[in-house]
């Protein structure tokens, strides 16, 4: 059994891991309305400006999923009930399969 002040530590390190995928998520939806404004505002309205917008945006949410699988792999060995267990569990199923869709179609405008 993890000592309660093992656990407090943990969750409290857990919650500073998320939020940096929560910043990281911010930064790039600033960092894409900006490039999209000064592509329309800037007529320089190629193919290539939107794609690269476009992957870099994907890139940094892929990492930040990466952030938040962290959080909640910290989480999961600090619960003791099943339910919760059962339930950080498909979050992070579901981030994974989600970052690895993501990862496949920067992959594919790579080329």
């Amino acid at each position: 059994m993890i000592p309660d002040i093992a656990i407090s530590y943990l969750d409290w390190i857990s919650d500073i891991i998320a939020a940096f995928g929560i910043i990281l998520i911010t930064y790039a939806a600033f960092l894409t309305i900006y490039r999209m404004i000064r592509i329309e505002v800037l007529h320089e309205k190629r193919f290539h400006h939107y794609e690269n917008t476009k992957r870099v945006l994907i890139q940094k949410i892929i990492l930040s999923l990466d952030f938040f699988v962290a959080a909640d792999l910290i989480k999961l060995a600090i619960v003791s009930n099943l339910n919760e267990i059962v339930t950080i569990a498909v979050i992070v199923a579901i981030r994974t399969v989600l970052s690895w869709s993501l990862s496949r179609e920067v992959h594919l405008h790579k080329e």
